[in-house]
């Protein structure tokens, strides 16, 4: 190697110093081998990325064939497999490595191997592409149902296969067949025909129980013939919204009569769905056509008896109503509409009126409890948006049907609401009047007690003080400041008893001049140590300077009492509840106003808060007289009250009172 390298070097000098006539240098066919070396390294490097893009390709069509939709197969002309896809394989359940040599007869069941049989030799005897059904064997489990397009190869030794599992399509074609048939059978049981039109061609096709019901032949059923047959009085009608929704892609339903060729008519009720394009235009009408002359002649009888049957109800001064089997309002009077909603009374049942938070309620519901045999006797409440409260007392007896064998419900309703609330206002009243006396005397019984305290607190006091000795004794220190909380809080609890004394006061009924601060802050101070209002804010806005004004202490005291309970009843956890008192000169008037956060009051019931016996509380939590008592004292004392609300915002009363003239002039 090592002499060639020398020889070639001594040859390249040569030919550098000495060049024959007309040949190249070496150096000239050096670079030319260069370019030459260049020139084949961009055609290898070419030729590489064209054979990986046809590797790429031919794996990406590898893959297409192993994963496409159906199985593709090659079978010589004996039936045994040459290739088969992924799908193939997946699609009989065996291993493509197994199929391969295997006669695709042994996959064929036993009474479809003669079709398939005659099928392989008529494509290998024609050029034209084949197609026949067969049905696989699936191990042992319901066999599979395919489709074979095949096509004989140019060579003829080979034909191309292609297999589609259509055992979903079978099974669906079988259940068509079935639905229709039994879509047949219902229509002649129910007497419901059906039929299908075409509103460009005009094309109409009807079924077996439409042309019995019209009493036409199958030739004879036309769009004229049909229409004609429609009585002449409800045509127009008819035909107007079959139009319309042909037209306008509307669906309808209807109900007419029709005038047969044999001069007796029947009623049918129609109902037309159209199918309809993306533009919104019907290009096929589906419609029901049913025989519906038998239930006509029994709604007329229905009709004359709910006629008499009305009769008798509305003569009733009580509500009556009579309930189904299942609790649905058969039958009412004219009275239910003073209780219930017209849409109850309409289409509702026992659920709407008697337990609307549960379907069924056989222990408490009367038409429930009469529809199993029982004698009912109950009361109930009925409160309805923009209606008074009222009270109902219930008797429900069961009626049975001719064969004994479904009860129906008789509901009587009496409106007892007046009685009812006379009773609870004397109940509730008895109740105040007793608590009333109750609290009195155990306001008097504390009061004693806590005077000792207080008393007996201050002596002590007093000696510390007047004793300096007992000071240096360190075991007393605390002593003077413990009575001084001592006598603190007892005069508070006694500021406390004091107020609710003064409230529970009876009003002789005479008028005196009143403090208004120093009445209203008795009362914030009794509703303080509420339990109930020691998460709300209540503050206090009163000016120490108001003039006095003419009135009954016992009086006022009830008003603004009523105004603040209400607010912190009406007023969540967390809320405020603020009273202010003010006075304007020019007006000879004070005002004290009584805002909350609370609820509010609806639009629809603002203006009879003040009615009596109403309330929007629950039964048992008012009777309604509070504000209602509120407005004819402040009527009486000369004054006016007010109120502003916004459901869910919040409420403020306003009270004005006309100051004594005498103070007034006074301070003028």
């Amino acid at each position: 190697m090592k002499k060639n390298r020398s020889s070639s070097h001594v040859i390249g000098d040569v030919g550098v110093l000495f060049p024959g006539p007309g040949k190249k240098t070496l150096q000239q066919r050096l670079q030319e081998c260069q370019a030459r070396q260049q020139e084949l390294e961009k055609q290898i490097s070419k030729l590489k990325k064209s054979n990986q893009e046809l590797e790429a390709s031919r794996d990406k069509y590898e893959l297409l064939y192993d994963f496409a939709p159906v199985g593709y197969f090659i079978f010589d002309q004996k039936g045994d497999i040459r290739t088969v896809n992924l799908t193939g394989a997946n699609l009989v359940g065996i291993e493509r490595t197994d199929l391969i040599n295997l006669s695709f007869s042994k996959l064929v069941t036993v009474k479809d191997l003669p079709v398939f049989t005659d099928f392989l030799r008529n494509v290998f005897s024609n050029h034209e592409k084949m197609t026949c059904r067969l049905r696989l064997t699936n191990g042992g489990k319901p066999p599979i149902y395919v489709r074979i397009e095949a096509m004989m190869t140019e060579s003829g030794d080979e034909c191309y296969a292609a297999l589609m599992d259509i055992t979903e399509r079978r099974r669906a074609e079988k259940a068509l067949r079935e639905s229709e048939y039994n879509l047949a059978k219902a229509q002649s049981m129910s007497h419901v025909g059906s039929w299908r039109s075409d509103p460009l061609t005009g094309e109409l096709r009807v079924s077996d129980e439409l042309l019995r019901i019209m009493g036409l032949d199958r030739e004879e059923a036309t769009a004229e013939v049909l229409a004609n047959l429609i009585h002449p009085e409800d045509r127009e009608l008819a035909m107007v919204l079959l139009r319309q929704s042909a037209e306008h892609g509307v669906n309808y339903e209807t109900e007419h009569r029709l005038l047969l060729r044999d001069g007796t008519s029947k009623w049918v009720y129609t109902i037309v769905d159209p199918s309809v394009n993306i533009a919104r235009q019907a290009v096929k009408l589906y419609g029901t056509t049913q025989d519906i002359t038998e239930r006509k002649q029994h709604e007329v009888r229905l009709r004359n008896k709910k006629n008499e049957l009305q009769a008798i109800f509305d003569s009733v001064n009580d509500g009556v109503m009579v309930f189904d089997h299942n609790g649905a309002i058969q039958h009412h009077n004219h009275i239910c509409s003073q209780f219930f909603s017209p849409e109850v009374l309409a289409v509702g049942g026992c659920r709407d009126i008697f337990h609307s938070d549960s379907a069924l309620s056989p222990q408490t519901c009367p038409v429930e409890m009469a529809l199993l045999g029982k004698r009912v006797e109950t009361s109930q409440v009925v409160v309805r948006a923009g209606h008074n409260t009222r009270y109902i007392d219930i008797t429900a007896n069961s009626i049975k049907d001719a064969f004994g064998e479904k009860t129906r419900a008789l509901v009587f309703l009496r409106d007892v609401t007046l009685k009812r609330l006379q009773e609870m206002q004397l109940i509730q009243t008895e109740k105040m009047s007793s608590l009333g006396v109750l609290a009195t005397g155990i306001a008097h019984e504390i009061n004693n007690p806590l005077t000792s305290v207080a008393g007996y607190a201050e002596a002590l006091l007093r000696r510390f003080r007047d004793e300096p000795s007992l000071g240096t004794d360190t075991r007393l220190d605390v002593f003077p400041k413990y009575l001084e909380v001592i006598i603190r809080e007892s005069y508070h609890c006694k500021g406390i008893i004091g107020s609710l004394l003064n409230f529970s006061r009876k009003s002789e009924g005479l008028n005196c001049t009143v403090n208004l601060s120093g009445l209203l802050l008795e009362i914030i101070e009794l509703l303080k140590h509420q339990p109930s209002n020691k998460d709300l804010n209540i503050i206090a806005d009163l000016k120490g300077n108001i003039p006095a004004v003419l009135g009954d202490p016992s009086g006022l005291r009830q008003v603004f009492m009523n105004l603040l309970v209400n607010a912190c009843h009406a007023t969540k956890d967390g809320g405020q509840v603020k009273i202010s008192a003010t006075y304007a000169d020019k007006d000879q008037a004070a005002y004290v106003i009584v805002h909350d956060t609370g609820c509010g009051i609806a639009p629809d019931v603002i203006d009879r808060i003040w009615d009596p016996f109403f309330t929007t509380k629950g039964v048992g939590e008012g009777v309604g007289l509070g504000l209602a008592l509120s407005y004819n004292i402040v009527k009486r004392h000369g004054g006016e009250i007010q109120v502003e609300s916004c459901e869910g915002e919040g409420t403020q009363f306003t009270v004005l009172l006309p100051l004594c003239p005498k103070l007034s002039v006074q301070m003028e």
